[in-house]
């Protein structure tokens, strides 16, 4: 394979760019990588302080277990991470450099610079500082320790490097960029799930247990990590055959590792630029048929019915298809399912919990807040969330308040859909079915209020949504309104809960002063109060839209 020097420089140099261009491009992404680079410090500096400190004042076996579960963890996150980083870091998309007179090891380089130029792997850095740091108990341990994290990382950055070039080409399409979307749910999700899992209750006391038996290395010694784990492990107890036996086998996959990428690597580049032009030929074929087969569901419908208006459904219509292409509004959808997660499955992994048992009503207590805090993040900036597209929206002849009907519509599906889960799940749970309609009603009114609070905010406070893209200016659904707008927002969620608090007042008052039969009174004053505060806002406000058109897309549509 042959290696250009002088081109090895510029492609150092354009990465190095493209790290100090995220830095400098605006005061947000400058802030944002001063944030993200100083908590990976502190909770890399933090673990590699509790892990040193295991090393070297744990008992065997437990110290050793330790290191076989460190290892393990960063070989697994350095496969995942690749996949969540390449719709923000533009140096680990290939398809850049195809237009570069590159050969393939030089392409390799390039990628690997990508790895090295990054915050994460300070993190890296640190923790296998720790292991080489916790387990030199001597010099020639020292030693061997170093040499064998050498080799771990640079097998770290073969095999997810390899993972990226197998994946390659459905990280590259659309697609993907909103299935990731799902998956960093789903893994911020489980971030919490496995700390009740690990550390909840008595869930510490079997993990130490489990660690002074020594059951994990026994599975964990057979990943490649694990003989990098068990070279210092071997080391350490004076096994010196083992220790060069353990380390030769780490070294040898890690070669392995760098052929099959280099092969992987090849195959993708030749099947890029062959296979462009059908690629392209099939996703038109695919586009065509879609639409047809939208049109015909679209005259194959049924009449509209006389409680929901043809405007409403149509305008909800529209609203669930941006939710479903717009990656951005996706996420935000998403945090339902992170929230089902959080408060259903989070008990059964900590059940010693005082929050959950037979007796008590924890899932059901939180299920009205939860759900009216989600319906609170899509509503407040109903109008900003649609960015350019609200020009066209604003041509159709809709009226003013069913256009935010239309967008109510929707939202409210989503908090339905979510609260009966939520009650549903926490009557089951803690055998409370006598609090489920007043919870019910509570939640019902509570969007009612809520819904009306938003479109009172998204008409006369509209933000400003940036809209996300690829590379360094990959961003989520933050606004650039300023701290004005911040503080506007976080009032409005105030003047939400006070408006929502009478209707809490009336549903557990009496249960708790034991006069449940107030409750055939309150309860349906409670819903006529949050359908007449919806009804009388959206209709108050909606006009002012036709009034303030100009202001709205110059505040919603601006580059």
């Amino acid at each position: 394979m042959v290696v250009h020097g002088d081109k090895l420089r510029w492609l150092f140099w354009l990465r190095l760019r493209m790290l100090t261009r995220g830095f400098r491009r605006n005061r947000a992404s400058l802030i944002g990588s001063i944030v993200f680079l100083f908590f990976v410090v502190i909770g890399a500096g933090w673990a590699a302080f509790g892990t040193f400190a295991a090393y070297r004042f744990l008992s065997p076996p437990a110290n050793f277990e330790i290191l076989y579960l460190v290892l393990s963890g960063l070989l697994l996150l350095w496969i995942v991470l690749p996949l969540l980083e390449f719709a923000s870091n533009e140096g680990l998309d290939l398809s850049k450099l195809q237009l570069f007179p590159l050969t393939r090891a030089e392409m390799m380089i390039s990628l690997l610079f990508s790895t090295l130029l990054d915050i994460p792997t300070i993190g890296l850095l640190i923790l296998l500082g720790a292991v080489v740091a916790g387990w030199g108990v001597s010099l020639p341990v020292a030693i061997l320790a170093l040499v064998a994290m050498l080799v771990f990382y640079v097998q770290l950055v073969a095999v997810s490097q390899l993972v990226l070039a197998l994946l390659m080409r459905t990280l590259q399409s659309r697609r993907f960029r909103d299935f990731s979307i799902i998956i960093i749910a789903v893994f911020t999700a489980s971030c919490y799930l496995a700390q009740q899992l690990a550390f909840g209750g008595s869930h510490i006391v079997h993990l130490y247990e489990n660690l002074q038996a020594g059951d994990y290395s026994p599975f964990l010694q057979w990943l490649p990590s694990g003989y990098a784990a068990t070279a210092i492990k071997q080391a350490v107890l004076g096994n010196w055959g083992l220790s060069f036996g353990a380390l030769g086998l780490l070294l040898a996959l890690s070669v392995v590792f760098l052929y099959l990428w280099q092969l992987v690597l090849e195959h993708s580049l030749s099947a890029s630029e062959s296979g462009g032009s059908a690629r392209a030929r099939d996703r038109r074929k695919q586009q065509a048929a879609t639409r047809a087969a939208v049109g015909t569901r679209f005259i194959a419908s049924s009449p509209p019915g006389k409680l929901i208006s043809p405007q409403v459904r149509a305008i909800a219509a529209k609203e669930l298809k941006y939710f479903w292409r717009d990656p951005q509004l996706k996420a935000m959808l998403f945090q339902s399912v992170i929230y089902l997660g959080i408060f259903i499955i989070g008990p059964f992994l900590n059940p010693s919990s005082a929050g959950f048992g037979a007796g008590t009503s924890y899932i059901l207590y939180v299920a009205p807040p939860v759900v009216l805090l989600y319906l609170a993040t899509m509503s407040l900036n109903t109008l900003g969330l649609e960015r350019e597209s609200l020009t066209t929206t604003f041509l159709f002849p809709v009226e003013p308040q069913r256009l935010l009907w239309g967008k109510n519509l929707v939202v409210f599906l989503f908090g339905l859909v979510e609260l009966t889960i939520l009650i549903g799940a926490g009557a089951y749970f803690s055998k409370a079915w006598t609090l489920v309609v007043p919870v019910t009603v509570l939640g019902l009114a509570g969007m009612g209020v809520t819904l009306g609070c938003g479109n009172f905010t998204s008409v006369f406070f509209p933000q400003y949504v940036r809209q996300m893209q690829r590379g360094f200016r990959a961003t989520g659904t933050t606004s650039q309104s300023g701290c004005l707008r911040g503080v506007m927002s976080l009032a409005m969620l105030v003047v939400t809960a006070v408006l929502v608090a009478p209707v809490a007042a009336a549903v557990f008052l009496p249960y708790v002063f034991n006069a449940e039969w107030i409750w055939s009174i309150t309860i349906p004053l409670s819903l006529v109060y949050g359908i007449a505060f919806h009804q009388i806002v959206t209709r108050a406000v909606a006009p002012r839209i036709v009034e303030m058109e100009p202001e709205i897309l110059a505040i919603t549509t601006r580059q």
